[in-house]
């Protein structure tokens, strides 16, 4: 058995059957443990490598993020995929977690994608600390991969639910606990202040194959200052209400964003990753959320940049709308026509589609192809700026941030200092709904950190149906008007900790009859 690694998902059981194997007197040969698996230099660094592209396709796959940009009135769509549409219903429902349901992915993809990175990444991690040396003195360049999975993996857990496991190299014993979100992001953070230290004064380059970035090979440089930025974004995005967006390190958020990816430690870049044709490398979430075919641009943003356009589609079409900011023709198409059943929800629809990103869209005949938006430098800029802001720094500086895009690509009359904090604030949140939508996911992030998503959706999702059945545990959810939030509670835990306790009986029976077995000659 594979001792101390946690794939595809962290479920109880899976733990718990890892730790009772590694002690029978019973060979599997096809279950090799981890030091005969990762017992070369050469795997090591193969599924560290493997670990970039397993985690890239998490965050770009279009569950959860075609959902969340739904629920938070950015993207629109009445279609039945994806959970686009019960969690779009008006006044808002909650998430149907049930292991049987049709939205049951939402959960399932992203909690089963990560954990499935995290293990791989953590197995890197151990085979290097048991003393396994990648060829030609590289042991610490594949490492760095594997830490940036984990860091980033545990960082979209917290971000996305409202706990989770918390497992790496150290993790010793067979019995999980959940933690929290906030607890999950702390140790994310911990994870990427190690890997930008481990960093420091390093030359490394690698293959273009392990991320295929339009800015050039991936290096030491890239990964440190992408790494200070998702620390950033970490901070800025975990809060689940402006109650709690209030109580962040803002000065800390200026301290990764200034050496993030347009900080002062290098050329401005935008992270985006050259698509194949989907063959191992495109962005799922810009695939789908490009096709007007598919999903649409909700009329609130609509509104956002042209207040004469209705907030939303009542079936009465509208005419095409106009705005100063250039972008509304750039990047966004009026089709005069809306797709889906109305009978689903007319408030669903809207004639208006992105068009940013359409090369990169399902029935382009480049669909799956060209650099798709991972991080943009504008997030970097945008975080670097509300830090200021939040952080009563310098407006000046702040306001510079946010013209790069409102000024640069929006035409746009410039934010300025005299436009005070809750101006350069409103600035800031125009500039990161139009100038970010459809890049990295965050729309329900920000929403929900500033209060300005419906009353009744989800602030973050609750722990997958099936991995709650695994742990005989009771299901729970949250959404819906009027359901407040959940938080993790003692009786819950306690749940957790009877049922670890059936697991570890279940398992000794188990192991009793495998041993009377043996003795008596049933297995050879």
């Amino acid at each position: 058995m594979r001792n101390h690694s946690y794939l595809r998902f962290l479920g109880a059981a899976a733990l718990l059957a890892a730790g009772a194997c590694a002690d029978l007197d019973v060979t599997n040969p096809n279950q090799p443990d981890i030091k005969r698996a990762l017992g070369s230099g050469e795997d090591v660094k193969n599924i560290a490598i493997s670990t970039m592209n397993s985690w890239y396709l998490a965050q770009t796959h279009y569950e959860p993020w075609t959902m969340l940009s739904t629920t938070a009135d950015m993207g629109t769509s009445n279609f039945g995929n994806f959970g686009m549409r019960f969690n779009n219903l008006e006044p808002r429902a909650e998430y149907v977690n049930n292991s049987a349901g049709g939205d049951r992915m939402v959960t399932e993809r992203p909690w089963n994608g990560y954990y499935g990175t995290l293990g791989a990444a953590n197995d890197v991690l151990i085979a290097i600390a048991n003393g396994v040396e990648v060829p030609n003195g590289e042991t610490a360049k594949y490492k760095a991969l594997a830490a940036f999975a984990q860091a980033a993996s545990l960082s979209d857990l917290s971000l996305i639910f409202d706990q989770a496991f918390v497992v790496d190299e150290t993790t010793t014993g067979t019995t999980p606990e959940f933690k929290g979100y906030k607890d999950v992001a702390a140790n994310a953070l911990a994870k990427w202040d190690a890997l930008i230290t481990s960093l420091n004064g390093t030359n490394y380059t690698w293959e273009p194959t392990v991320l295929p970035l339009s800015a050039g090979a991936l290096n030491s440089s890239i990964l440190q200052r992408l790494s200070n930025t998702m620390a950033a974004r970490l901070l800025a995005y975990t809060p689940r209400s402006a109650a709690d967006n209030a109580t962040v390190n803002w000065a800390k958020v200026v301290s990764y964003a200034e050496k993030g990816i347009t900080g002062t430690s290098g050329t401005p870049i935008d992270i985006n990753v050259v698509g194949d044709d989907c063959n191992n490398w495109c962005s799922l979430f810009v695939y789908y959320n490009n096709e007007p075919s598919w999903m649409r641009v909700d009329m609130r943003l609509i509104n956002l940049m042209d207040p004469n356009s209705p907030s939303k589609y009542t079936g009465t079409m509208p005419p095409k709308g106009s705005s100063p900011d250039a972008r509304f023709e750039s990047d966004f198409q009026y089709h005069g026509a809306v797709i889906g059943d109305p009978a689903r929800g007319i408030y669903m629809q809207s004639p208006y589609s992105h068009k940013r990103y359409r090369f990169h869209a399902r029935t382009s005949p480049t669909s799956g192809e060209g650099p798709a938006p991972l991080v943009l430098g504008a997030e970097n800029d945008l975080l670097w700026a509300e830090g200021l802001i939040q952080s009563n720094g310098d407006l000046a500086k702040a306001a510079a941030l946010i013209n790069k895009t409102r000024v640069g690509r929006g035409n746009l009359a410039p934010a300025t200092a005299a436009d005070g904090k809750a101006g350069l604030l409103a600035k800031l949140y125009y500039e990161r709904q139009v100038e970010l939508f459809n890049t990295s996911g965050i729309e329900l992030w920000d929403g929900r950190r500033t209060d300005r998503v419906q009353a009744g959706t989800v602030r973050h999702l609750p722990v997958p149906a099936k991995e709650l059945e695994i742990l005989r545990l009771p299901i729970y959810t949250f959404g819906g008007v009027g359901n407040p939030d959940r938080n993790i509670s003692e009786s819950f835990n306690v749940a957790l900790s009877q049922a670890l306790e059936v697991a570890r009986q279940d398992i000794a029976a188990r192991r009793s009859q495998l041993r009377a077995a043996t003795t008596q000659g049933f297995l050879r």
